[in-house]
């Protein structure tokens, strides 16, 4: 066993955690089950949504949705399988709550994937099929279940700030639309003569806009798992706090151990991202953990309308790339920067530890960040005084 990959305690809280959900710390039942159909290990996006899509098509008596907990109990048994959903700390404390928020697939990305057989086009447009189907369930399950979780279908801007990388991916990406690729069908380029002017990004030498989901992942997580608590309470039981330190497998069952006890179950699904290799150590240095650096901005004010794009911003090959999520209030989640501590390996490879921040001088990468980075400020207030001569001249 390999405990040093296992989650940390008391990690940072994240600008997503900010409104504590009631489930936060929920365990269904004071003592663990013996046993269970399915084990979950993970209450992150990808443990949530796995657990609801096992109790929704495994259920037998077709939708329950609306069901309360007394007409739930007479068709909790028959074939239905039971699921268990662990975490070793509080819901959705993990990646889901510390990532960006925005669902997209980078042009660049793209125009890199390997090539084998001259099928690249291929796996392009295979790749940005998968992430649009990805946009698209996400939204399905919002409005199923009514979660109220600021999802919104928006477009996103791939910005390059470096002229001869804007140059190199552009004719990358034209080879591939004079090719007839498929995934360009719903990417444009945007030239340097008007990068700056519509992305809004100082010294943009030209971008793509590509499609792209924003939502705020907690709520999401919180407010689904809220409707599977609510309508299959006989067949889930959700224990977090509860940290699976070992994982016993045989052909015929799985032993899970944790310092609350230990738990039988037919089948284990692992959603534990970086931690994965700590419970399978056949996946150290196939699963690495990556540390990195987010954060919030905040407006004074509420701004009217909130930029409506997501952005991720290239600053060259030598640097690299942040990311950009909007708010509807008018705040921005960003994350990047890594060129700052890239040459400390030891600081963000196979480095779990999310309760501690960078060092000062790194962080410090954050202060005046959206005044250095947007076209604001004085150029603002000279946009509103040329709309004010604009409407006095008009009245005239």
């Amino acid at each position: 066993m390999t405990r040093q990959i296992l989650p940390v305690p008391n990690p940072v809280t994240s600008y997503w955690l900010s409104e504590e959900s009631p489930l936060a710390n929920v365990c269904s039942t004071p003592h663990l089950p013996e046993k269970c159909d399915v084990a979950v290990i993970g209450a992150g996006m990808a443990g949530v949504l796995t657990a609801y899509h096992i109790l929704k098509g495994t259920e037998k008596s077709g939708d329950r949705r609306g069901l309360d907990a007394e007409e739930d109990r007479d068709t909790k048994t028959e074939g239905n399988p039971s699921v268990l959903l662990l975490d070793a700390r509080q819901l959705c404390s993990g990646a889901t709550g510390r990532n960006g928020g925005h669902v997209k697939v980078q042009v660049n990305t793209l125009l890199n994937l390997p090539k084998s057989g001259g099928d690249g086009g291929r796996k392009r447009t295979q790749f940005q099929t998968y992430v649009s189907r990805v946009i698209l369930e996400i939204k399905r399950t919002v409005e199923e279940e009514s979660l109220d979780c600021e999802f919104e279908l928006r477009r996103s801007f791939d910005v390059f700030t470096d002229a001869d990388q804007a140059s190199s991916i552009y004719e990358k990406y034209d080879t591939a639309r004079m090719a007839g690729e498929e995934w360009t069908q719903n990417v444009s380029w945007i030239s340097a003569v008007r990068a700056e002017q519509i992305t809004s990004i100082r010294g943009a030498k030209g971008a793509f806009s590509v499609p792209a989901a924003s939502f705020w992942p907690y709520k999401f997580v919180t407010s689904l798992l809220a409707r599977m608590v609510s309508r299959w309470p006989h067949r889930l039981n959700v224990q977090m706090h509860t940290t699976v330190t070992s994982l016993n497998s045989s052909p015929s069952s799985n032993t899970l151990l944790t310092e609350r006890g230990s738990i039988t179950a037919a089948k284990v699904v692992l959603a534990t991202n970086a931690h994965t290799a700590g419970l399978l150590p056949q996946f150290i240095d196939k699963i690495i953990p990556v540390r990195g650096m987010a954060s919030h901005h905040r407006p004074e004010d509420l701004v009217h309308p909130h930029l409506s794009d997501t952005y991720n911003i290239n600053f060259g090959p030598d640097k690299g790339v942040d990311y950009l999520n909007p708010r509807p209030d008018g705040g921005i989640v960003v994350g990047g920067g890594a060129w700052f501590f890239a040459q400390d390996v030891a600081s963000w490879r196979n480095n779990v530890d999310d309760a501690h921040l960078f060092p000062p001088r790194i962080m410090a990468y954050w202060r005046q960040y959206m005044q250095e980075r947007f076209l604001v400020g004085e150029q603002v207030e000279d946009l509103k005084r040329s709309y004010d001569r604009l409407v006095v001249t008009g009245n005239t």
